[in-house]
């Protein structure tokens, strides 16, 4: 097996336009349900494609991961996990050792502190992460080892606003 690379996602830009609605249920809006097929597409052009990808159960979390998947040929599943609503980087982790499996590339969608948590602490890189941002992060050890030896490699950082023009479709 060659060693695991995480596609680390933020939701996509969610909807504040009903004061009453629970965090959780959240939904996207206009912007964040075209950034996120246009993610899906920058992902192809790079030559990434999850094998699996594991969402917060949350709306905004769950409608992300979905519009992007549905970007590829034969779309992977969205696998739902409470544990990553809000979670912490050790949360991740224990959804990435528990249910990685033998997949090479794994898509997390998740929440904000935890996104920008997990990059400093696995890659000791300070980043800003806007809705929808997906970081790259390569692994020296299994899906399963990261409970004991966590430690990656940010090979790249992708902002929807930073994208070539040409990817505005």
């Amino acid at each position: 097996m060659l060693m695991p690379r995480l596609l680390l996602m933020r939701h996509a830009k969610s909807s504040w336009s009903d004061p009453r609605m629970s965090d959780h249920d959240r939904p996207l809006n206009k912007r964040g349900r075209a950034a996120a097929p246009r993610m899906g597409r920058w992902l192809q052009e790079q030559g990434l494609r999850p094998e699996r990808i594991f969402a917060s159960t949350a709306n905004r979390a769950s409608t992300t991961a979905r519009l992007l998947a549905e970007t590829f040929e034969n779309p992977p599943e969205v696998e739902h996990f409470r544990d990553l609503y809000h979670a912490t980087p050790d949360e991740m982790i224990d959804v990435l050792a528990t249910h990685g499996g033998d997949a090479e590339v794994v898509m997390v969608v998740a929440h904000n502190p935890g996104i920008e948590d997990f990059i400093s602490e696995m890659t000791t890189k300070v980043e800003f992460c806007p809705t929808a941002v997906i970081a790259v992060i390569d692994f020296e050890v299994p899906w399963i080892d990261l409970l004991v030896e966590a430690k990656g490699l940010l090979q790249s950082l992708w902002r929807p606003k930073e994208l070539p023009a040409d990817q505005a479709s």
